[in-house]
């Protein structure tokens, strides 16, 4: 964090006229439901529940000239009573920081500094540019925690930037760096990424037992069809230098349905060479899934998404319906489930499904949330 110190030092020292311009401003909601376990695990209750309170401030600090600073502060605390926690998927009890960062900035420049998302990429379902993303894209309020982090940002034009970012591996003063530009080709979006990070204890965060080099790139257009591909290869840093190659090719369409049905498919494949150390559940070097979404408003008041998930290789599924009504402006209730399943014909835990005597979160269920937004 000394970089981005600083840069608030030269900022308030800068030979210019300022102006305090201190605010704030807040947002946040309150989420709470439960959801009925079908097969609930022996010894595991029936029921998962949880309360969620997020608060988040935001607001300017002072400006000069062109010249501003601004910050945001979210925290999150929640409770939790069923068998994700007995489980140890959640604990029962958490509060912290869900994000809190300071930024400097011009018109075409950016220094943030704190614990703020890093994200980008095209993929919706599948995100294999998603190095600190936590989001669980079939949730009810999908949201990615932020990572402490420094971050520079040049925008040197409406359509194109160029980014940096230093992140603590938390081993030492051992650092993950990474650099990414994104800029419009014509009339796709185009985006190239590297990243490095040295054996790190980023718990949140998967991949970051090893040593790697990291490099990916991304793009997406339209015509007529919306279409994206994203891709990751990942060089262990060992002897045999071994990689890993994840890429996602997706396409979207909104049919003249209704008040307009929203489909959106993504073909997900992985593959990695024999010494490369992480290998997934099933221990196969080599799969690939597809994802579906399909999204409709009914009117004004209600709207309905179904996720699907399948796995070629092991032929487990996963099935994610949604329905919000919207009670209020801000007030919301949402009815979801999940299928999950095998269609091998035996019981063998999958990538998306397991059965197991602990809670996995793959089980089928169904459930209530309801949601205040302020």
């Amino acid at each position: 964090m000394n970089f981005f110190i600083l840069i608030i030092y030269i900022f308030f020292f800068l030979p210019l006229n300022g102006a305090l311009a201190f605010d704030i401003d807040y947002d946040g909601y309150i989420k709470t439901g439960s959801q009925y376990i079908f097969d609930s695990p022996s010894l595991h209750k029936d029921f998962d529940s949880d309360l969620q309170i997020h608060l988040g401030l935001d607001g300017n600090v002072l400006k000069k000239n062109k010249w501003a600073l601004d910050y945001e502060i979210e925290t999150e605390a929640s409770y939790v009573d069923g068998p994700s926690e007995q489980s140890k998927l959640r604990p029962e009890t958490d509060f912290g920081l869900h994000r809190s960062w300071l930024r400097l900035s011009n018109n075409s420049l950016q220094f943030r500094g704190g614990r703020q998302e890093i994200l980008f990429g095209d993929g919706v379902i599948f995100q294999p540019l998603g190095f600190f993303d936590t989001r669980d894209v079939s949730g009810v309020i999908p949201q990615a925690h932020g990572v402490d982090s420094v971050r520079a940002t040049w925008f040197s034009s409406d359509v194109s930037l160029l980014e940096t970012w230093l992140v603590p591996a938390k081993k030492g003063t051992a650092l993950i760096s990474g650099i990414r530009a994104d800029l419009l080709l014509g009339e796709i979006a185009t985006g190239v990424v590297f990243q490095y990070h040295p054996k790190s204890d980023l718990d949140d965060f998967s991949g970051y037992d090893q040593e790697m080099v990291q490099v990916g790139y991304h793009l997406k257009g339209e015509y007529e069809v919306g279409f994206w591909n994203e891709s990751r290869l990942d060089i262990e840093i060992k002897p045999s230098s071994p990689l890993q190659f994840d890429t996602v090719l997706g396409v979207d369409y909104t049919f003249e349905i209704g008040k307009g049905l929203h489909v959106l498919t993504e073909y997900f494949f992985s593959t990695r060479q024999q010494e490369f150390s992480l290998s997934d559940l099933k221990g196969q070097r080599t799969y690939h899934q597809i994802g579906f979404l399909f999204d409709q408003p009914i009117d004004i008041d209600i709207k309905w998404q179904i996720f699907s998930l399948y796995d070629f290789r092991d032929r487990s599924f996963q099935i994610v319906p949604q329905v919000e009504y919207s009670i209020t402006d801000d007030l919301f209730l949402y009815l979801h489930g999940k299928v999950g399943g095998n269609n091998n014909g035996n019981k063998s835990n999958g990538r998306l499904y397991q059965r197991t005597s602990s809670f996995s979160g793959t089980e089928s269920s169904i459930g209530l949330t309801l949601t205040n937004f302020f």
